[in-house]
């Protein structure tokens, strides 16, 4: 069987093993590619959560001010008196669990 028996549609076998090769460094390169982005998107991601972060730590520190503010009688105003209403009521609620739960801390002695 010479070289002009062979069918043209079936190559040899050297062109097929260099069209795997190619194929999987194709898929290996798209993988690379396609980490990549995911990389780059995670980084995104974890970058604006620290800025949320960030931002939420400021809303915080502003309305602990706030209520300096106002308790100091510096500034006034009334949805920041019932705002600050609402916290002294959850400052109670959680002084008093803190108490039931030294009692109870207690009462296992």
């Amino acid at each position: 069987m010479g070289e002009d028996d062979r069918s043209p549609t079936q190559p040899d076998v050297p062109f097929r093993a260099e069209g795997l090769a190619g194929w999987v460094s194709d898929l290996l390169s798209r993988g690379r590619r396609g980490l990549g982005r995911a990389a780059d998107r995670n980084r995104l991601r974890l970058e604006v959560r620290q800025l949320q972060k960030d931002r939420d730590a400021f809303w915080m520190r502003l309305g602990k001010t706030t209520f300096h503010l106002v308790d100091a009688g510096e500034i006034d105003h009334p949805a920041v008196r019932k705002a600050m209403a609402r916290i002294a009521d959850l400052d109670a609620r959680i002084g008093a669990l803190q108490a039931r739960i030294a009692d109870s801390d207690d009462d296992d002695r």
